[in-house]
């Protein structure tokens, strides 16, 4: 681990702020909480930090979790100041060996990081930010611990001390959050440049999440901090997230998923759903959609059979069906103007079944509708409606 090193190289940089001799007592400044700072430690080594940490969140005291977070984000920096230090050593021992070259502040590597917080029994995942300006996103927590044993945060190269540990910053309250939406969670984060400074687009939600897509704005200018400057709640379902930087404004957001709820048709994790991809641009304080790109498949083309029905009648959803008879099949079943009800897939459904059956009535009813399409192109359209009843078991 080269202890004693990382103790040389965290004491020569003021990570650390001594409080006492001979002693690994915590003594937190008053006032202070998780968004304010880091707390004062003496500690000998990476390892005793690590250990503490995981010691206060056991505790499952509120006081204590705070603690506990300070505690693992300096074990964060110090393993990053150590891995660093590790990387110059060893790039100055080959420009011994080779001619003299200039040679760039070079950060540790997040499986670097990442396989030395789990030597000392810390468990990490680590997002870093596309863009011109260097950012993690990082949660560390205790593996063994109850939920709540983790912090989460933004780490960057100090600009003011490049071969020393990171800037650590915990996590701000209106940020969207990547534990907050569990291990499956999917995001992007991404750093583009502003005129007063650096600015972040953070955007963070659960595969297929109700709740919606969690989307926020930052800048960093000459205080060093980032302030979040704009966060929103974008109701949609998403399956991927990504930023796509723009020529001089935020990064434009960019969305594959189901996308918005339709009120035409029940969600579940099983059921099928649209393949989106949706483009928002960020404007007047606000996200808004540019451009809409559904994938065709069976069940796309049944959601836009249903919606034209619903929207113009029979005659609107005759670009989507085969032929005039289909019309007036829609008649016989009362659906001149869509479901009454949101139709719920039966279970096994697939949007690329070619007959795909739907429950009416809401998701407990018995009372089926059966959809058969047919290919025309590169799409289908929709051949035979009938009623059916379904036998849920």
């Amino acid at each position: 681990m080269r202890l004693p090193r990382v103790s040389r190289v965290l004491a020569g940089l003021g990570l650390l702020v001594a409080t006492g001799c001979g002693t690994d007592r915590i003594d937190p400044p008053a006032g202070e909480d998780e968004d304010s700072g880091e707390i004062a430690v003496v500690v000998d080594s990476l390892s005793a930090w690590a250990r503490r940490a995981r010691e206060e969140w056991a505790a499952a005291d509120t006081v204590r979790a705070r603690d506990a977070a300070a505690l693992a984000r300096q074990t964060f920096a110090g393993v990053w100041a150590d891995r660093q230090a590790g990387a110059d050593e060893a790039a100055r021992v080959r420009e011994v060996e080779h001619l003299p070259t200039r040679r760039e502040a070079t950060e540790p590597t997040p499986a670097e990081v990442s396989d030395a917080l789990a030597g000392l029994g810390l468990a990490s995942d680590i997002v870093v930010a596309e863009g011109p300006h260097a950012l993690w996103q990082v949660v560390v927590r205790d593996p063994t611990g109850h939920a709540g044993a983790s912090t989460e945060f933004w780490a960057w190269p100090d600009p003011r001390a490049p071969q020393g540990p990171p800037v650590v910053q915990p996590l701000p309250a209106n940020a969207p959050s990547r534990r907050r939406y569990g291990p499956d969670a999917v995001g992007a984060l991404a750093t583009y440049g502003r005129a007063d400074g650096a600015g972040l687009a953070s955007a963070w939600t659960r595969p297929r999440s109700g709740g919606g897509l969690e989307v926020a704005l930052a800048s960093r200018g000459k205080s060093g901090t980032w302030k979040v400057s704009s966060s929103r709640q974008i109701p949609i379902l998403a399956d991927s997230v990504a930023f796509v930087a723009g020529a001089t404004a935020a990064p434009s957001l960019v969305v594959h998923g189901a996308g918005g709820r339709d009120r035409l048709f029940d969600v579940c994790p099983t059921c099928p759903h649209l393949a989106r991809r949706l483009r928002y641009t960020f404007e007047d304080k606000n996200w808004t959609l540019r451009e809409e790109r559904v994938e065709p498949s069976p069940y796309a083309t049944i959601v836009a059979f249903m919606q034209s029905l619903r929207e113009g009648g029979p005659e609107a959803a005759l670009p989507y069906a085969s032929g005039p008879e289909v019309l007036e099949q829609v008649r016989e079943l009362g659906l001149e103007r869509g479901p009454i009800t949101p139709l719920r897939a039966a279970p096994g459904t697939t949007a690329s079944d070619l007959t795909q059956r739907y429950r009416r009535g809401g998701s407990g009813g018995s009372d089926g509708l059966e959809i058969t399409l047919e290919p025309r192109g590169e799409s289908w359209v929709v051949a035979d409606l009938r009623p059916t009843r379904l036998v849920i078991e």
